[in-house]
C-alpha cells in the first residue's frame, strides 16, 4: 500500500526545472516506493544489486548509455556507485532534459559529497522523512492513543498489516548497524556501539553531555563525538542548537538530543507501550521529539528551511521549540498533557516579553482541541501542519 506523501508536489515542480533530483533521508523512510509512483515512467536501478553496481562503477558511461529512455532514470542507493556522478554531470550538461535523473540515497554524507562535487548548480534535493502526522491521519492509519503511536513510529513500512514493530525495529537496528555502518566506517566493536545507540535514546530531548555519555559507555569523548556525527549524518538522529540572542550570558549552549523517529527511539530503549505510557518523564520526552520531528516533516513538505532552535537559562526557564522563518520567530511549547491549563503559556510570554517579539506563541499539546486564546494559539499534536 502506497502512502501519499506530502513533499510529492514540490518535487515534482522541481522536476520540471532542473536535470538532477536527489532524495535523501533515512533507510526505509519511503525514497525508493515515492520515487517509483512519482516517476512512473522512468526505468528504475538498484545500486544494491551486485551486477548493477559492478557495471556503473566500471563503465558509467556505458551503464548510462544502457538505460537511457526517453522519460528519465531513476538511481536507488546511488552512494553505492560515485563513480556514476561524473558521468551524469556529462549528460545532463549534454542534454538537461529537467528531471531525467532521479536519485535517492540513506547515506546522506556520502551522497550530498559527492553530488555536490561533481552536480553543483544541476541537483536539487529534497529530505523524506518517515511518516508525517498528516499523511497518516489523511491516510486514516493515525493511532489516537498517542503512547501506541510513539511505540509504532512513523516508518511507512510498520504500517503493513503484516509487520510486527518489535521485530521491525530489531531488524533495522541491526541491518543499520551490521551493514550500512560498516560500509562507512570501520568499527571495531559493534556491540557497544549499539550499546551507544541506547544511551543516546535514553537521553532524547536532554542536552548533550559528551563527557557522561563517553563514561557510560567506556569510550572516548573524541569517540563519543564521531559516533554522534555517524549516527546524524545516517539520519538517526538530530542536534537541535540553542538559540542566542541578547538575552544575557548564561543561556545554555549545548544542543538538545532528538531521534527522526521516535518508533526506533523507543525500540533502543527496550521500552514497550506500556512502559512508556508509565513512565512520564521519557513518555513527555517522547512526546516533545514527535512533535518537533513533525515540524520538520511539515516544513520540508512546503519545501522551507526554517531555523528551529530551543532555549533555556540557568534558571531553568525553557522554550521547547523556537521557528525563525521569514523574519519571525515562533516560540512553541510543547506539553504531553491532555488537559490544556493556560500555566503552558507562562513561559513562552516571558520569552516574547524579552525578545519583544509581537508574533503569537503557540502551545502544542496532547489534547485534541484548536483554540485561539487571548495570550496564543493553542493546537493539537494531531493538527500541527495547520500551523503552517
Amino acid at each position: 500500500m502506497f502512502i501519499k506523501r506530502d513533499i510529492s508536489k514540490i518535487i515534482l515542480a522541481g522536476a520540471k526545472q532542473i536535470p538532477v533530483i536527489a532524495i535523501i533521508g533515512p533507510r526505509q523512510s519511503g525514497k525508493s516506493s515515492l520515487a517509483k509512483e512519482l516517476f512512473k515512467k522512468h526505468t528504475y536501478l538498484d545500486m544494491q544489486d551486485a551486477e548493477l553496481f559492478e557495471f556503473a562503477n566500471n563503465d558509467p558511461k556505458g551503464f548510462l548509455n544502457t538505460y537511457k529512455n526517453e522519460h528519465g532514470i531513476i538511481i536507488d542507493e546511488a552512494q553505492y556507485a560515485p563513480k556514476l556522478f561524473a558521468q551524469i554531470k556529462v549528460e545532463a550538461d549534454k542534454n538537461p532534459q529537467p528531471g531525467y535523473f532521479i536519485l535517492s540515497g540513506s547515506q546522506n554524507f556520502l551522497l550530498h559529497e559527492k553530488i555536490s562535487e561533481s552536480l553543483a548548480g544541476r541537483v536539487y534535493f529534497y529530505t523524506l522523512l518517515p511518516l508525517s502526522i498528516h499523511e497518516l491521519k489523511n491516510a486514516g492509519l493515525l493511532n489516537d492513543n498517542i503512547e501506541e503511536q510513539i511505540f509504532k513510529g512513523f516508518y511507512p513500512r510498520v504500517y503493513q498489516k503484516q509487520i510486527n514493530t518489535e521485530e521491525y525495529y530489531q531488524n533495522y537496528i541491526s541491518t543499520y548497524v551490521e551493514r550500512d555502518i560498516r560500509t562507512i566506517r570501520n568499527i571495531d566493536n559493534i556491540l557497544i556501539f549499539k550499546k551507544f545507540m541506547q544511551l543516546c535514546a535514553l537521553r532524547v530531548g536532554t542536552t548533550i553531555n559528551f563527557t557522561d555519555l563517553a563514561q557510560n559507555c567506556g569510550i572516548s569523548q573524541s569517540t563519543a563525538k564521531n559516533w554522534l556525527a555517524l549516527l546524524e549524518t545516517s539520519f538517526v538522529l538530530f542536534l537541535l542548537p540553542s538559540y542566542h540572542d541578547n538575552l544575557g550570558k548564561r543561556i545554555t549552549k549545548s544542543p538538545k538530543l532528538y531521534f527522526y523517529d521516535v518508533g526506533l527511539a523507543s525500540a533502543l530503549m527496550g521500552f514497550d507501550k506500556e512502559l512508556i505510557a508509565t513512565k512520564r518523564n521519557i513518555y513527555g520526552a517522547l512526546f516533545e521529539n514527535m512533535v518537533i520531528v513533525d515540524f520538520m516533516k511539515n516544513f520540508n513538505a512546503q519545501g522551507l528551511r526554517p531555523t528551529l532552535t530551543f532555549f533555556r537559562d540557568s534558571n531553568q526557564s525553557e522554550v521547547d521549540l523556537i521557528i525563525e522563518i521569514k523574519g519571525k520567530i515562533v516560540p512553541i511549547e510543547i506539553k504531553a498533557s491532555e488537559t490544556m491549563n493556560d500555566k503552558f503559556f507562562n513561559t513562552i510570554t516571558w520569552f516574547q516579553e524579552q525578545t519583544k517579539n509581537d508574533q503569537k506563541p503557540i502551545v502544542v499539546y496532547g489534547g485534541n482541541q484548536n483554540q485561539t486564546r487571548t495570550k496564543g494559539r493553542v493546537i493539537s499534536w494531531n493538527d500541527l501542519n495547520e500551523i503552517l
